[in-house]
């Protein structure tokens, strides 16, 4: 730093006029020197005379920053928003300090935002909602306004502080019908309730039964400012206590004529002691009574709004919502712009809040990216939970059908406004919160990409089936889950003690996926029935259990095995008709004429969704390290009807992919899996180009499982080009298995009616042990090769033109 006197400057002239008190150094071109000058500004500064940024005078607006006069405060911050707007300001700068805020008993909002304003905190700026028992506030609050920016600074809203019920003491008298006061001893009256007081707890109350009192009714009255005959507002005689009755009760005015309030009970069937009336604390709290709509910025059909650089936490609700504008009564009446639309969420961090990070409730084109978003529904210590559901980081959820919004569903070919449309969801970290961090209920075209989720607990990110175009790409899980649905996109993902699940597939894409410590499971049985139960008579299929399909349903046919009814075609689709829950009848055409049947068929074939099946895996490696025995771990395992998998590895655990029993559906086929010091099992597959090898001890009754003894299990296993190193293959099902190599291995069969083939393979030093085998041709050894083969077998096991070298 250099310090100097103006007066040792040589081009400063201090001769003309000494410096003054906010003096500025002006260039006087004719003398060629600097002079100290009275800047010319105005007292009041405008967007006409300086920049479009306004600081807001905290003076001015009786605004503190000591965190004190908290009705004040945010009275001076909204008019400082509203004086700025109209002297044509787009920047508001809020000075650093802590500023208490008030939650107005009307509108249930803080700080009321305006279209095209930039309101920003700068650094150490701290808004700290004062506590309130409404279940319902906005810290900031944007309705129907567009080109707004919130940036900088910390909002804390009020949960460590939040008054969720009432404590009300009663004395012994009643109220008269005219409102007035009396001291009848066969009632109590409460103390005075104020509503201006507990804004929002009371619009819907609810009073509690109280111990030794049989009533199973109160009565209230309601005053406007004082309690006397001549303020009455109005009284109910018929009020029923909770929990009995769990409704809330309202007011029978707004608030502004109708803010005080009194109980009364009749306690003529229950009297009461002076000091049994001086103990009764009844509760008194609210209808929505979880409190779960406090929220810490608000956004009804907002856009063009930007969300930057801002920590929010401790809201009782979620820390940023958003949603349409208004319900209106006339559901042509709604617009898109009111649905709100291009809102971004950046860098933020988002913690600790009752019940959501973030709620999207209808806003279209939202971008959310590198926020932290986390301990959701926890308290300070990060384990204790102390939210309400459904505490996720984020929620996508606009509940379109329980709304009047005419609104496009794509699944549905259903025209309307988009709610909750392109959202993209990318470089976030969502991590530790309470019961997930990422949930789409009713979004489509949802893009999450290069997040990374991290949680010990339940940790689960899914999108729900119905929502199309949804794409996972390149996301990090750590401790947590990852649940594909319906045709959800999945590329790239690196878990680490994380999972991936599969639920209700319908075309869903997994691809490029590494799991460390943790599993690939579930199953995909969407829309496979399997055989029917036909009744001729009447032309019907049914089915045990309920189908879910409707009128108008596509099935197909298929005789995989069995064969299908006289005169119906497995090249068709055909259409549901006469539907019952276990039952139906089909047609060619959709709401046509049911088709007549003249048999039954051959029992095996089965009627499914025309488009069942559609589950598409590759390039997915699970593993760990180290295995220290050879428990069954089944980290890979799948139960499916149909699919296509290919290039999977898995090390040091087991695999498994398996049908439904009496599964008579589409083959599963598997191209390319290499297990690794494990075991594997498969089930109706079609396996081609494997690798198992182990070089630790066999697992006990062997590895490689193909088939079942089970009955229910008969669908022939093909297998082609399989390397087995080292591991006991069991042959328990129809087996038919050509051009394997077999090294250091043990080849079993299963005494059972089912029959396996190998042909045109290779074995070294390899035992086929098959003495056991009492049923004629149930092994079959063709065309292949040995070196040093031990065989142990009779003569229910064929060895054909097979070579030994």
């Amino acid at each position: 730093m250099i310090r100097a006197n103006l007066s040792d400057l040589d081009d400063v002239n201090l001769t003309t006029k000494l410096p003054a008190n906010n003096d500025v150094l002006t260039y006087d071109a004719s003398t060629m020197r600097w002079i100290p000058k009275q800047p010319a500004v105005s007292p009041i500064p405008s967007a006409s005379t300086t920049s479009a940024s306004y600081v807001i005078d905290l003076g001015r607006w009786s605004i503190k920053n000591d965190g004190t006069n908290s009705a004040a405060t945010t009275k001076g911050i909204n008019d400082a928003l509203l004086w700025a707007k109209s002297q044509g300001f787009t920047h508001c700068v809020l000075p650093k300090g802590t500023y208490a805020l008030k939650m107005d008993s009307t509108t249930y909002a803080c700080i009321i935002m305006q279209s095209s304003m930039h309101f920003e905190m700068v650094d150490g700026c701290i808004l700290q909602l004062e506590a309130n028992s409404s279940p319902w506030y906005s810290i900031f609050y944007m309705k129907g306004v567009s080109d707004v920016i919130i940036s900088g600074g910390t909002v804390i809203g009020d949960k460590k502080t939040h008054i969720y019920q009432l404590g009300i003491k009663f004395v012994r008298g009643g109220v008269n019908t005219d409102g007035s006061l009396n001291s009848n001893p066969n009632f109590i009256r409460s103390q005075v309730v104020d509503r201006y007081s507990n804004p929002g707890m009371l619009q819907l109350f609810r009073l509690w039964s109280i111990s030794g009192i049989s009533n199973p009714g109160y009565n209230f009255y309601q005053y406007k400012d004082i309690i006397s005959s001549s303020t009455l507002a109005g009284y109910r005689n018929n009020g029923l206590f909770a929990p009995a009755a769990p409704a809330g009760r309202g007011w029978v005015a707004d608030i502004a004529n109708a803010n005080k309030m009194i109980f009364t009970v009749d306690i003529t069937a229950s009297p009461l002691t002076d000091a049994q009336i001086a103990q009764i604390n009844a509760k008194l709290d609210a209808q929505n009574y979880t409190h779960e709509w406090g929220h810490g910025i608000e956004l009804f059909g907002a856009n063009n709004v930007q969300i930057v650089n801002v920590d929010i936490s401790n809201c009782t609700g979620d820390a940023i919502t958003t949603t349409w504008l208004e319900y209106k009564l006339n559901p042509s009446e709604y617009t898109q712009e009111q649905m709100g639309s291009f809102i971004s969420v950046h860098n933020c961090n988002l913690h600790h809040c009752r019940r959501q990070g973030i709620s999207l409730i209808g806003s279209t084109d939202v971008t959310i990216s590198n926020n932290k978003i986390h301990h959701i529904g926890k308290a300070d210590d990060g384990v204790t939970e102390d939210g309400t559901s459904p505490m996720f980081g984020i929620d996508i959820e606009s509940m379109w059908s329980e709304t009047n919004i005419p609104t496009f569903r794509p699944e549905l070919n259903q025209p309307g406004l988009e709610l909750n449309t392109r959202i993209y969801i990318k470089d976030n970290y969502i991590a530790n919160n309470s019961r997930g961090h990422f949930v789409n209920a009713d979004g489509y075209n949802i893009v999450l990409e290069d997040n990374t989720f991290e949680g010990y607990n339940v940790g689960g990110i899914s999108s729900y089936p119905i929502n199309m175009y949804v794409k996972y790409l390149n996301n990090t899980l750590i401790g947590c889950e990852l649940v594909v649905k319906g045709d959800n996109f999945l590329h790239g993902a690196v878990c680490n003690n994380a999972s991936i699940k599969i639920a209700d597939i319908a075309g869903a894409f997994i691809t490029n996926c590494q799991i460390k410590n943790g599993e690939f499971s579930g199953s995909s049985l969407t829309g496979y029935f399997g055989m029917p139960t036909v009744n001729v008579a009447n032309s019907t299929f049914s089915y045990s259990s309920p189908h879910g399909m409707g009128n108008g349903a596509k099935v197909v046919f298929e005789q995989w095995l069995g064969k299908v009814p006289t005169g119906i075609s497995v090249e068709k689709i055909y259409y549901t008709v006469s539907v019952t829950a276990n039952s139906f009848k089909i047609s060619e055409s959709a709401n046509g004429t049911a088709i007549t049947l003249t048999d039954a068929g051959i029992s095996g074939y089965n009627i499914s969704r025309y488009n069942y099946g559609r589950i598409y895996i590759s390039d997915v490696v699970v593993e760990r390290d180290w295995r220290n025995d050879n428990s069954l771990s089944k980290n890979f395992a799948l139960l499916l009807s149909g699919g296509v998998i290919r290039n999977i590895t898995v090390k040091n655990y087991e695999l498994e992919i398996i049908s439904p029993a009496n599964y008579v559906g589409r083959p599963i086929l598997v191209d390319g899996v290499t297990v690794i010091e494990g075991g594997a099992n498969f089930e109706s597959c079609e396996i081609s180009n494997c690798v198992f090898q182990r070089i630790r001890t066999s697992i006990l009754g062997g590895d490689i499982n193909l088939g079942s003894t089970d009955t229910q299990f008969t669908r022939k296993i093909i297998a082609d080009q399989i390397l087995f190193q080292n591991v006991g293959v069991n042959y328990n099902g129809n087996v038919t298995n050509n051009r394997s190599t077999f090294l250091n291995s043990s080849i079993n069969k299963s005494d059972n009616t089912n029959q396996a083939v190998i042909t045109n393979s290779y074995m070294e030093n390899s035992n086929i042990n098959m003495h056991w085998l009492t049923r004629p041709k149930s092994m079959t050894v063709a065309r292949s090769i040995f070196s040093n083969v031990v065989v142990d077998a009779n003569t229910n096991t064929r060895m054909i033109e097979n070579l030994t070298i």
